[in-house]
């Protein structure tokens, strides 16, 4: 297990009881949540002025990673060595014209990204389309019936699930959700894909936690948005998987952020090849924005989403849910933060339930698409 001793402007505050809810499932020993509590400051390091609801958010990080700690002490052993490995930088656009490496898009996907662009898809044209596919059908009708939705009725149809959720709202859910069945092929042993979908999982549901929240953007777009922020760690890692491995090896092992040292070592960081193969596939502005922009949005950005994906995944990263190969929580564009206006109550509200929540999203999110 990780034992890892560091100082910084969170460690006070990793020192109080940490998130009761974590402990209350799970027996934590004294010694794990000391060793939970010094990873949890090195997580924080590149944090250098805390507000009130980024210290809220480390504590609660302590419990929710003692108690992994403790299912599963496999996942905190000491940083991976870095492997040789070609650093000449790469061409995204090189990346991307490798048709051959990318997986290929489906017809029902086809069509429903054209049906997100139409102004006059209707809830019967939706509907005829995702029928075609028994896998989607099946997938999207499990998950409006999932507490991810919590209608007071049981939906039986696509055509009525259209109707209630709403025909951009769902075309948006099944066109992000789609993509996470053609990523079947990521070398197990430079990245835990199950990890990397649950850390995406959990920042999609905290953007749209966070969209509700402020009543910014639109809460469904805001969930795709943050599901595939990390688009661009899969296709770098089938493109080039020993250079990815390297990569994420050496900015573990060198205590640097990421998307730094991949900016580094290759010339251009996971978000910029994400938001590029997303264009690529003729995705909705909104979506490539925020995908492109989650580590460093612009903040005149005039639609939402990449606001809430970039302050959602600092608060997936702190709590240490999953993980897509980034130790260290970034510090969060002051400006877009503030504008969230999180205080340490609304921390906790944001965070109340989300292992409930999460757990019933994963279950149909990975068992269902994944067939």
């Amino acid at each position: 297990m990780v034992d890892e001793r560091a100082d910084g402007p969170i460690a006070e505050t990793v020192e109080e009881p940490a998130a009761e809810a974590a402990e209350e499932e799970v027996e934590v020993s004294p010694e794990t949540m000391e060793a939970a509590k010094r990873l949890m400051v090195r997580r924080f390091k590149f944090i250098r002025d805390p507000d009130g609801a980024l210290r809220r958010l480390a504590r609660h990080g302590a419990g929710f990673v003692a108690r992994d700690m403790t299912l599963s002490p496999e996942r905190y052993g000491p940083p991976p060595e870095v492997p040789d490995a070609d650093f000449t930088p790469l061409d995204p656009l090189d990346i991307l014209r490798r048709e051959h490496q990318l997986p290929a898009l489906p017809q029902v996907f086809l069509e429903l990204r054209e049906a997100i662009g139409a102004r006059n898809t209707s809830a019967s044209d939706l509907a005829a389309i995702i029928s075609q596919d028994p896998s989607l059908t099946a997938f999207l009708l499990r998950m409006v019936n999932s507490a991810f939705y919590s209608l007071p009725v049981q939906i039986d149809t696509i055509s009525r699930a259209v109707t209630v959720v709403g025909v951009n709202q769902l075309s948006t859910l099944a066109v992000g959700t789609s993509i996470m069945s053609l990523f079947k092929d990521v070398p197990a042993e430079v990245i835990d894909v199950v990890q990397f979908w649950k850390h995406s999982v959990c920042c999609g549901l905290i953007a749209r936690r966070l969209s509700r929240m402020t009543g910014r953007g639109d809460p469904e777009r805001a969930f795709v948005a943050g599901l595939l922020h990390d688009i661009g760690q899969l296709i770098l890692l089938q493109a080039a998987p020993r250079r990815a491995a390297a990569v994420l090896a050496s900015a573990r092992s060198s205590d640097v952020l990421l998307c730094d040292r991949e900016k580094e070592l290759l010339g251009f960081d996971h978000a910029t090849l994400g938001g590029m193969l997303l264009r690529k596939w003729n995705f909705p502005f909104v979506l490539v924005a925020a995908v492109l922009e989650h580590h460093h949005p612009k903040e005149k950005q005039k639609e939402a989403e990449p606001a809430l994906v970039h302050c959602a995944e600092t608060i997936a990263t702190g709590l240490g849910i999953g993980s897509s190969g980034e130790f260290f929580v970034q510090p969060p564009a002051p400006a877009i933060w503030e504008s969230m206006r999180l205080t340490p109550e609304r921390m906790d509200e944001m965070i109340e339930d989300l292992d409930e929540e999460l757990d019933e999203a994963f279950e149909v999110l990975i068992k269902v698409r994944a067939d």
